[in-house]
C-alpha cells in the first residue's frame, strides 16, 4: 500500500514557501539565555552562501519575524549573489557582505547564525558562533569526527545556546508518520531498520589535483575555504567536487545523518547525548553498497545505497511478524497491507527537503522562546557517532566493535587512529 503526501505550495514575492505550524510538543526544554519577546525580530547572519545556502536563503527571508543582516562567504560570487537577493527582498541595501566569518560573529546586533559551509567547517564554526553568543542552525553533518562531535556537545552545554542541526526530516510529515506507525509494531519483536545512503565510499580517499594559480583573496580566500582541513594547493576542481575528498567530506554522513538518525529515533534512542544506551556497537561491511550496525540486542540498522526508490529512504521492519513501513523524500509511504489502517484516512502533509520550512521556523521559535528544538546536539549525537564509526569499518573492510562508553574500537589501534581527523592551526579543538 502506497500513500502519497499532500504537498505544500507556497508563494510570496516569487518565493515558493509557507511557514508550517508549530506545536508546543515539538519544543521541550529550556536554554539559558533570556527569551526574546514574541513581537521582536530575530536578527540573522548567513555563513555559507553556496548551493545549500542558496536553497535556504528564501526560507529565512520569508519568515516574518526574521531579519537577515549579514552574509558571509569566502567566494565573492556567492556573497554578492546572496546580498543581492536579500537586498531585493527587503527593498534596501542594508545587508552587509563579509569574506571573513569573524567580522560577522563580532557583531553584537546579530542574534543567530545559519551555517551552510562545507562539512570541514561545521563543528568549529558552530563552536565559534556559540562562543560569540549566537544561536546556531547548522547544516548536517554537524561534525567530521567523533572528537568534533564531543567538542560540539560540550560547547553546546557550556554556552547554553540554541542549536538546531539540519536534520530536517525529523520535522517532515511523511517521516514523522512512518515513525509513529512503526512504533506500534516495531518494538514487538526483532527489528531491522534500513537507512538509505548515497553511493558509499565516495570520499574515503583524497584525490590531489595539480596546483593552479591562486585567485585574488577578494575573489576567493583559499585559506579560509580550507579552514580546519589540512592545507593543500589550490585547484578550482575542489570548489565543485569537495564531496569526493576525504579531508573535506564525511562520506556516510551525507545521508546517514538523516536516515541513521531516523532509525535511532524510531527506537526511542533520543536525547541521550554522549551516554549511548547500547551495550555494544558492532559494524560489519557486507558489500560495497551495504554495511550493518548491530547493538548487542534484537536490533540492527542496515546502511545500504541500493534497493530504494527515492532519496533518504528509511524502512522499518519487524522480522517476527513481517510488518514493515517505508518512506523517502518523495513523500510517499509504503506499508504492509495488514497495517495500513494505522495510517488512517487523512492525507499526510510533507514538504520539499530542499526548503525545510517546518524545521527552520521551529528554530526561530526556539530562539525567541529559549525552548530546545527537535535536533539539538544531544539528539543527533548518536547518529553522528554511528556514521563516523561506520566510515572506519567501511574503509578497513573488516568487522569492528566499539565500546559506546569510550567511543573506541576494541583491540584495534589502526581503526582508532582513523576515528580522529587532524585540525589545521589555528583552528584546533
Amino acid at each position: 500500500m502506497i500513500l502519497r503526501d499532500e504537498t505544500h505550495r507556497f508563494s510570496r514575492r516569487g518565493f515558493l514557501f509557507q511557514a508550517s505550524a508549530l506545536t508546543a510538543s515539538t519544543l521541550y526544554s529550556k536554554a539559558f539565555a533570556t527569551p526574546i519577546t514574541p513581537s521582536a525580530c530575530v536578527t540573522l547572519g548567513f555563513i555559507g552562501a553556496g548551493n545549500r545556502g542558496t536553497q535556504m536563503l528564501p526560507v529565512f527571508l520569508n519568515i516574518p519575524d526574521v531579519r537577515i543582516l549579514a552574509i558571509c562567504d569566502v567566494r565573492r560570487d556567492n556573497r554578492d549573489r546572496a546580498k543581492a537577493t536579500t537586498d531585493a527582498f527587503y527593498g534596501n541595501t542594508d545587508c552587509t557582505a563579509y569574506r571573513d566569518y569573524r567580522e560577522l560573529l563580532a557583531r553584537q546586533d546579530i542574534d543567530a547564525v545559519y551555517i551552510a559551509t562545507g562539512d570541514r567547517w561545521h563543528a568549529q564554526m558552530s563552536i565559534l558562533a556559540m562562543q560569540a553568543g549566537k544561536d546556531v542552525y547548522c547544516e548536517k553533518p554537524i561534525s567530521l569526527s567523533i572528537q568534533e562531535t564531543l567538542a560540539l556537545l560540550k560547547a553546546s552545554k557550556h554556552y547554553g545556546r540554541i542549536f538546531q542541526a539540519g536534520c530536517q526530516r525529523r520535522n517532515v510529515g511523511n517521516f514523522k508518520s512512518a515513525i509513529a506507525v512503526a512504533r506500534d509494531f516495531v518494538f514487538q519483536g526483532t527489528k531491522t531498520l534500513h537507512a538509505g545512503m548515497t553511493p558509499m565510499g565516495t570520499s574515503r580517499q583524497n584525490h590531489f589535483l595539480p596546483e593552479e594559480p591562486l585567485p585574488d583573496r577578494k575573489e576567493l580566500d583559499w585559506d579560509l575555504w580550507l579552514g580546519p582541513a589540512p592545507w593543500r594547493p589550490y585547484n578550482k576542481g575542489y570548489l565543485k567536487n569537495w564531496r569526493h575528498e576525504r579531508d573535506f567530506h564525511g562520506d556516510l554522513t551525507e545521508w546517514g545523518c538523516h536516515t541513521v538518525d531516523l532509525c535511532l529515533l524510531v527506537q526511542g534512542y533520543t536525547h541521550c547525548g554522549e551516554r549511548l544506551p547500547f551495550p555494544v556497537m558492532t559494524f560489519k561491511k557486507e558489500h560495497e553498497d551495504r554495511l550493518e550496525l548491530s547493538f548487542g540486542f534484537k536490533s540492527k540498522i542496515v546502511l545500504r545505497s541500493k534497493g530504494f526508490k527515492g532519496s533518504c529512504a528509511v524502512r522499518f521492519e519487524n522480522t517476527v511478524n513481517q510488518a514493515w513501513v517505508e518512506t523517502d523524500d518523495s513523500g510517499e509511504i509504503a506499508i504492509h497491507d495488514d497495517y495500513r489502517f494505522l495510517l488512517g484516512n487523512q492525507a499526510i502533509k510533507s514538504e520539499n527537503w530542499m526548503r525545510s520550512v517546518g524545521h527552520t521556523t521551529e528554530f526561530i521559535a526556539s530562539v525567541k522562546s529559549r525552548l530546545t528544538p527537535s535536533a539539538p546536539v544531544e539528539e543527533v549525537f548518536a547518529a553522528h557517532v554511528c556514521c563516523h564509526a561506520a566510515n572506519v569499518a567501511y574503509e578497513l573492510g573488516r568487522p569492528l566493535t566499539m565500546d559506546p562508553r569510550t567511543f573506541a574500537f576494541k583491540d584495534d589501534p589502526e581503526a582508532n587512529r582513523l576515528l580522529y581527523r587532524p585540525c589545521r592551526a589555528p583552528w584546533t579543538l
